[in-house]
C-alpha cells in the first residue's frame, strides 16, 4: 500500500487525508493519518507493519526472516517462547535504527530514513496515543514524534543490531555505511 494524495488502483496508491498542508514540514500529520489508516484497514491482516519513504530500499526477505527469528518472537512475547494460543498478550515492539535525539540518551528514536517496523501491539498503542500525543504539531520530524508517543507509553526502540554489532536498518547511503568510522569522542548522534 502506498499513501498518496490520490487514489489510483493501478498504482496501489490510497489517498489519505491529514491535518494541515501538503508539505515536507507536515510529515508528522501525514504519518499520524497513515498509521491510523493502517490500523483501521489492516490491523487484523498482518503481524508487523513497516513504514518508509519513497527513497527506501528494503530487502523484504531479510526483514521477514528477522521478524520470524527466535530473538524477535521472544521479544514480543516478553522474553519467553511464544505461545500461539495466547497471542493477545503481545509486547509492543518498535524496531529500527536507533539514534539519540540531539545526543540525549533519554530520547532515543528510530530513524525514519531506513524506515521502522512495529508489531500489532505497538500499532494499537501508537494509534490510541494520537489523541493526546502532539495531535496538532506540524513538523518534518515524524520519527522523533512517533518515538515520543511510544515513550509516553513506556515503549522504547528495540536494539536491532546483529550478533556482531552490525546495524540491520541503515538510514544512510551505502557508501556511508561502508566507510563509516566511529567518532573519536564516541558520540555518534
Amino acid at each position: 500500500m502506498v499513501a498518496s494524495t490520490k487514489t489510483d488502483p493501478n498504482l496501489n496508491t490510497v489517498e489519505i487525508l491529514h491535518e494541515g498542508p501538503e508539505e515536507y514540514n507536515n510529515i508528522w500529520q501525514k504519518v499520524r493519518s497513515i498509521w491510523s489508516y493502517i490500523y483501521d484497514n489492516y490491523y487484523e491482516d498482518f503481524d508487523y507493519f513497516h513504514i518508509g519513504g519513497d527513497d527506501l530500499y528494503l530487502l523484504v526477505e531479510n526483514l521477514r526472516l528477522y521478524l520470524e527469528s527466535d530473538e524477535i518472537q521472544a521479544a514480543q512475547n516478553g522474553g519467553k517462547k511464544p505461545d500461539p494460543d495466547n497471542a493477545q498478550n503481545q509486547t509492543p515492539l518498535f524496531l529500527g535504527r536507533r539514534f539519540a535525539e540531539q545526543g540525549n540518551m533519554e530520547r532515543i528514536f528510530n530513524s525514519g530514513g531506513s524506515g521502522y517496523t512495529i508489531n500489532k501491539a505497538a500499532l494499537k498503542v501508537l494509534v490510541e496515543s494520537f489523541q493526546t500525543c502532539n495531535p496538532h504539531q506540524h513538523t518534518f520530524a515524524e520519527d522523533v514524534m512517533v518515538a515520543a508517543c511510544f515513550r509516553q507509553k513506556g515503549i522504547v526502540p528495540y536494539d536491532t543490531k546483529d550478533d556482531a554489532g552490525g546495524e540491520r536498518y541503515m538510514p544512510f547511503a551505502p557508501a556511508h555505511h561502508l566507510a563509516y568510522t566511529k567518532p573519536a569522542n564516541d558520540n555518534d548522534w
